[in-house]
């Protein structure tokens, strides 16, 4: 089976992290969407599509890559995404549930 991740990672570069420790298991290629071409996906049988979160959503360089891939019959995919989210609203409603934000 061919794999492939694909990922968008700015910041601390926890999102590449992720990919990298996915792509050792998976035995994937890793790509950002801006080096690989949306026709050149759909010869992976595993798809992944991962990246920070940039105002409540994944990166726009990622959304947009996947907004021009042709239909993928037969094909699996999955998202994942990482954030860091230290806000007042966020600790409030994870603390009220028991458990501890640093």
């Amino acid at each position: 089976m061919r794999a492939l991740i694909v990922y968008v990672s700015i910041h601390h570069k926890n999102t590449e992290k992720v990919a990298k420790a996915m792509a050792d298991v998976l035995n994937a290629d890793l790509s950002k969407p801006r080096k690989i071409k949306p026709a050149e996906v759909g010869k992976y049988d595993l798809v992944g599509f991962g990246s920070g979160i940039y105002w409540w959503r994944h990166h726009w360089a990622l959304l947009r890559l996947v907004d021009n891939l042709p239909r993928m019959e037969g094909k699996k995919a999955f998202i994942f995404s990482t954030a860091g989210m230290n806000t007042p609203w966020y600790t409030s409603t994870t603390s009220g549930r028991g458990s501890r934000t640093p």
